[in-house]
């Protein structure tokens, strides 16, 4: 399966915006744990932000940038892996698309 169904592309389009913003909160409440831990002191609580912001870019760049109907699949998948869609919000797709993000989400990275 290499293209989305029209019917799933609608729901996707429509769900984006929402998981965007549930995946950047997480990365907000991981900053301020970061931020508000300065045992180490400031210099290393800077240095623990910046890679987590380095990192969390990363994943929000592979979950949301170039999104297109094309792209879909790859997507779905790293919203899976990192737990951003629900079972039930999976399940509102058709079965063949839910079988293949199922397959791909459980493959090692």
């Amino acid at each position: 399966m290499d293209r989305i169904p029209e019917s799933d592309w609608k729901k996707l389009r429509a769900l984006k915006d929402h998981l965007l913003d549930v995946a950047c909160e997480r990365i907000l409440v991981k900053a301020q744990g970061v931020i508000s831990d300065r045992s180490e002191g400031s210099y290393a609580a800077y240095l623990a932000l910046w890679q987590l912001l380095n990192t969390e870019d990363g994943a929000i760049a592979l979950m949301f940038d170039d999104f297109r109907r094309s792209t879909a699949i790859s997507k779905l998948v790293a919203w899976k892996r990192y737990g951003l869609i629900s079972d039930a919000e999976l399940a509102e797709l058709r079965e063949e698309t839910q079988e293949t993000v199922r397959a791909l989400a459980d493959i090692p990275r």
